[in-house]
């Protein structure tokens, strides 16, 4: 566990934001900076459903930030696809920052962690494929020689 990546937002600052952000909804319109710092919060909550709806909310947002300020809603996407194991997707985000950032220590570390865990659950992936493959072809031989008898 990585406390710069894994941290989870205290559950009274986060109901503070969404507080926040539905106060400004009432109002007819969310500012970016509200709906930058709800989702924020959001993907650092430790439900999964958060995380998503985070990204989510980042997501809708991001067209909209223009380029010189887009930097932080790239790593919360990225940070808030590697929660929801998202790899793939969170790595093109971090490619997209390391592009303008390549020295970036931070997005360095987290793109390494994404990796590691992209390879890793390939492997677990592929040994249940395997078992798998393994499971029916013993079957099939049980079968195939039962029939032969």
């Amino acid at each position: 566990m990585d406390p710069e990546f894994d941290d989870v937002v205290a559950v009274e600052d986060l109901m503070a934001l969404e507080r926040r952000y539905a106060s400004e909804r009432q109002q007819g319109a969310v500012s970016r900076q509200c709906r930058f710092e709800y989702g924020w919060g959001l993907v650092r909550s430790r439900y999964r459903e958060d995380t998503a709806r985070g990204v989510a909310l980042l997501s809708e947002l991001l067209p909209e930030t223009p380029p010189e300020e887009q930097r932080d809603v790239l790593f919360y996407l990225a940070l808030g696809n590697y929660r929801l194991k998202e790899y793939e997707r969170s790595l093109e985000y971090l490619e997209r920052l390391l592009a303008a950032e390549p020295q970036n220590t931070q997005v360095l570390r987290l793109r390494s962690r994404v990796r590691s865990r992209l390879r890793r659950d390939g492997l677990v992936g592929a040994a249940i494929v395997g078992g798998v493959v393994m499971g029916v072809a013993g079957l099939l031989g049980v079968a195939i020689s039962r029939a032969r008898h």
